[in-house]
């Protein structure tokens, strides 16, 4: 029988997008038009041959996270309404509470979603109970200061089956 994974320490883990969660072919995510097609199950082309494509281990990291009870989520400076179509095109858009797609601060963003995991769940975070995971270090700095712990992808964390093995 397969031993029951403890809760994370963290109640919410939010990631940016861009050159975090999945790497860009040309500029922002907002670039990739309809229609969409799946080249690998993990890269996602548009009409003009712009693509977007999930860090190895993000669909499996995703599973982990939401089988542990954690709430996941993304603060990335993109506009919102093509965005949440390429995840939903990608199919993990559901594995997603109230993605901020936003140009705001992300700790402003990471802010509303707090906001919503009380209203729509009942669940109250405080920012030492959230993980951040950006590739920019002035967005680190940023929510570090705020309260919560993030984490710079590319050099605190270097592959998302690495975090997975940090968190436990």
């Amino acid at each position: 029988m397969a031993k029951k994974q403890a809760p994370l320490k963290y109640k919410l883990i939010v990631f940016d997008l861009d050159e975090t969660l999945w790497t860009v072919s040309d500029g922002l995510c907002n670039l990739i038009e309809p229609p969409f097609r799946m080249a690998t199950p993990d890269r996602l082309v548009g009409q003009r041959g712009l693509w977007v494509e999930l860090q190895p281990g993000v669909r499996d990291m995703l599973k982990v996270f939401n089988e542990r009870g954690a709430f996941v989520s993304l603060a990335s400076r993109n506009d919102a309404e093509p965005t949440k179509k390429l995840l939903e095109f990608m199919g993990i858009l559901d594995d997603l509470f109230e993605p901020q797609l936003c140009w705001k601060p992300k700790e402003e963003s990471i802010e509303k979603i707090i906001k919503l995991l009380k209203k729509k769940e009942g669940v109250s975070v405080k920012p030492d109970e959230v993980l951040f995971i950006d590739d920019w270090p002035e967005n680190i700095s940023a929510v570090r200061r705020w309260g919560a712990t993030a984490l710079l992808y590319g050099q605190d964390v270097l592959s998302f089956e690495g975090l997975i093995k940090i968190l436990d």
